[in-house]
């Protein structure tokens, strides 16, 4: 951490706390060398970064000729990910015995089962449900979240 950057609020309480602990009472050398100790490994731990973009046209993967997909964010229990159907692309039967999925349609059309959705339309798969049919005869983009073991699914990650 270079001393030009400010620090966020979370760790300006860290240093307050560990000032008034200092003004309280003076510490030994043994106990002033472990707090700066702890201060320094929580600083290492710390996050280095407080956002995580993703492009519109980084990161996608192929899942079939016609069919894309790309991981936004997968924190081990959800998954929140984008699937672009070409037109013609078509998805297998699945089920979702593993959660809930939910879905809105960004772009294009989606057949679901035997219902069309278009751009705005939403469907949550409750668990146990089953897919027969997705796909999209104009091309469609979906954002999807469900949960993580459907990642392994799709791409066997």
């Amino acid at each position: 951490m270079s001393t030009d950057q400010p620090l966020n609020e979370a760790w300006t309480g860290v240093l307050a706390q560990a000032l008034a602990t200092l003004h309280a009472h003076e510490p030994s050398a043994e106990a002033h060398l472990r707090m700066k100790q702890q201060l320094l490994s929580k600083l290492a731990a710390a996050p280095t970064q407080t956002v995580r973009n993703v492009r519109r046209e980084e990161g996608w993967q192929t899942l079939s000729k016609r069919v894309q997909i790309k991981v936004l964010n997968d924190d081990g229990q959800t998954l929140s990910w984008l699937l672009k159907l070409l037109p013609g692309g078509q998805l297998p039967e699945h089920d979702h015995a593993d959660g809930y999925e939910e879905c809105m349609v960004l772009e294009g059309q989606l057949r679901i089962n035997d219902e069309v959705f278009s751009a705005g339309d939403y469907q949550i798969a409750l668990p146990g449900s089953v897919h027969h049919q997705v796909g999209s005869e104009t091309g469609s983009l979906v954002y999807l979240r469900s949960p993580s073991s459907r990642r392994r699914d799709l791409m066997g990650v």
